[in-house]
């Protein structure tokens, strides 16, 4: 009964909460650590990926050591 109420799914968009026309929040134009862009428009041939995580800032600093990341936020 627990694995049927809590099973991993992807959430069907009629299901879904509303997204936001603003951000939440006041958004600075670059990063403070390497100052690249934190909004659209990106270079081209970039791509983006969501993660939700836990503690970001410890995170956040290990994509910044990968090869081909070039901005988090």
């Amino acid at each position: 009964m627990f694995d049927r109420l809590f099973s991993p799914a992807m959430v069907c968009p009629d299901q879904a909460l509303p997204g936001r026309e603003t951000y939440a929040f006041t958004l600075p134009d670059r990063h403070a650590v390497n100052g690249q862009p934190l909004r659209p428009p990106f270079a081209p041939g970039l791509q983006t990926i969501v993660f939700g995580m836990g503690c970001f800032w410890g995170a956040e600093r290990r994509f910044w050591q990968h090869q081909g990341v070039v901005s988090t936020a």
